[in-house]
């Protein structure tokens, strides 16, 4: 257990700001915590660092901006939860598959699963025609329970006839490669940033207007042909992405 009253305990006659004397002692505990640890509330680190609310409150705020600490409303302050890193620039991987590989438990709930007209926006990157028939399958993707990604996959019906008829909260990677024959090879990724709206707050379990990593994906086969066109919106504290900068193709900003 850790000794918080102990470890924070600051020294008010040094030069350093109360604010940041905290803010890296809490660093340093932090360091030491499992993922998704609860750390004091407001009024205990006020007691334990003899500070006022105003200089804990800077000091929490920091580290949740920096990523190391998750507020959750209305449950208090937690270390951030072990994040996932897949890495950009590797052969599409789906999210079954990287978490396999990085030894999480993940599970899955379907939202939605239907046919439906592809619009202009799923069209173009699928190489259809605006109208033709996509497979649309909506996913709540968890890990060890925890709701982390929602994910919008679009898929040509005509590549994937049956396929709402199956099983979809495995891998659809493996669905895809084991009864179509279709694996995805190359692909786009496109990552971006959004504000969680009423929705995408509720499934995922953040307040509204919370920061979301938000990505597009396009994939092909082999052969070239288009194969999906996926959206995901992730929790902010459960995903990062990795890159290697070793290669002049990698490299994502020159001199």
């Amino acid at each position: 257990m850790t000794d918080w009253e102990r470890r924070l305990a600051l020294d008010p006659s040094a030069a350093v700001p109360l604010y940041y004397q905290l803010r890296e002692r809490l660093r340093a505990v932090i360091r030491d915590c499992e993922p998704d640890t609860q750390i004091p509330a407001e009024k205990d680190l006020m007691l334990y660092a003899g500070v006022s609310r105003a200089t804990a409150r800077r000091a929490i705020g920091d580290l949740v901006q920096e990523g190391l600490l998750v507020a959750r409303q209305g449950s208090g302050t937690y270390t951030a939860p072990l994040a996932v890193a897949p890495e950009l620039g590797a052969r599409p991987a789906g999210f079954t598959e990287t978490m396999a590989r990085l030894g999480r438990r993940p599970t899955t709930q379907v939202l939605k699963a239907r046919l439906q007209p592809a619009g202009a926006d799923v069209a173009v990157p699928l190489g259809l025609r605006e109208g033709q028939e996509v497979v649309f399958v909506e996913r709540l993707r968890l890990l060890e329970g925890a709701p982390c990604v929602v994910e919008s996959a679009h898929l040509p019906a005509e590549l994937v006839p049956g396929i709402l008829g199956e099983d979809l909260t495995g891998s659809l990677y493996d669905l895809l490669r084991t009864k179509y024959g279709l694996t995805p090879a190359s692909g786009r990724e496109t990552i971006g940033a959004v504000n969680a709206d009423y929705r995408l707050a509720e499934l995922l379990r953040v307040p509204i207007a919370a920061a979301l990593l938000a990505t597009t994906r396009s994939t092909r086969t082999e052969s070239g042909v288009a194969l999906e066109y996926t959206i995901r919106h992730a929790r902010g504290d459960f995903a990062v992405f990795s890159v290697e900068l070793n290669d002049a193709e990698n490299v994502l900003m020159g001199q």
